[in-house]
């Protein structure tokens, strides 16, 4: 009874601090915004697909220096139907700017404005880039602040689109 009740014990605390620290997956915000072809965004948008969210704007050099990275994820699942990445501008550099950057890059995904800073706020930006991860569900999978490990990432959504 003793050795049974000494094992045990650690396992039930093991469990129940596992549960209390684990982290629990949260619905994304919910947000409003238009897309610089005048097309509604919502959070619905993402329901159904996994979906990499991508807070940034063009003079933001950390920003700049992910940009041809998250291009080049857009076109390499371009043939996943599943899958969508959104880009968010944050609104610290003019419309024109964030216009003029995405046409001279010829950047593939949806790109919106968040003009009035309440959809970062939403998603408590605090620093760009930062990029949320968003399941199928709706539920942020997984925050990257700043660049993320590109390989890790396309691991997680390759592991999401797998489900």
């Amino acid at each position: 009874m003793k050795k049974t009740a000494m094992w045990l014990v650690p396992l039930v605390l093991a469990a129940l601090l596992a549960l209390v620290l684990w982290p629990r997956a949260e619905a994304a915000p919910d947000f409003a915004l238009k897309d610089l072809h005048g097309n509604s965004l919502t959070q619905q948008n993402l329901h159904g697909k996994v979906t990499l969210i991508n807070f940034w704007y063009p003079s933001c050099p950390g920003c700049v220096s992910e940009m041809p990275k998250l291009i080049k994820m857009a076109h390499d699942y371009q043939s996943k139907p599943d899958f969508q990445l959104i880009g968010i501008a944050l609104p610290y550099d003019p419309e024109s700017s964030v216009r003029n950057y995405v046409e001279s890059r010829q950047i593939p995904f949806t790109v919106a404005i968040d003009t009035d800073g309440k959809v970062g706020k939403s998603y408590q930006v605090q620093l760009a880039p930062m990029s949320f991860l968003v399941d199928q569900n709706g539920k942020v999978h997984k925050t990257y602040l700043g660049e993320p490990d590109f390989g890790e990432l396309y691991r997680q959504v390759d592991g999401l689109l797998a489900k």
